[in-house]
């Protein structure tokens, strides 16, 4: 569900599952419904209610999507806060550890590859 779609074991199944039974039922198309957690933790930006609209034009939802928050709270998806900050730590440690790849690896300069030429052959 959240890979791409993929179910692949038992346990994206039951995902799945989960999912489902949760938010893809009748109660989701209801007027009043949302998404949103009755207490949430932190404060969902701009008060955005996370709802299934009721549109039959096509613009009219390409319009409510662009009222989206740009990131989206981890608790629309069930999720503690926290969950949110430790992706975000480890997309942080995934950059450094990159750019700390392209750091040529001896010393001095004796006729070896410099670090502009690291840098473009890595993003090439």
């Amino acid at each position: 569900v959240q890979y791409g779609g993929k179910i692949t074991d038992s346990l994206d199944v039951r995902l799945f599952r989960i999912y489902a039974e949760e938010w893809l039922t009748e109660k989701t198309c209801e007027e009043d419904y949302t998404y949103n957690p009755s207490e949430p933790i932190f404060k969902i930006p701009n008060d955005f209610q996370y709802q299934v609209p009721s549109f039959t034009e096509h613009s009219y939802f390409r319009k409510y999507i662009e009222t989206f928050p740009e990131i989206d709270s981890p608790e629309i998806f069930g999720l503690h806060p926290n969950a949110d900050l430790t992706f975000r730590v480890k997309e942080a440690n995934s950059l450094f550890e990159t750019l700390g790849e392209t750091q040529p690896k001896g010393g001095g300069n004796d006729g070896g590859i410099s670090r502009e030429d690291t840098v473009y052959d890595k993003a090439t």
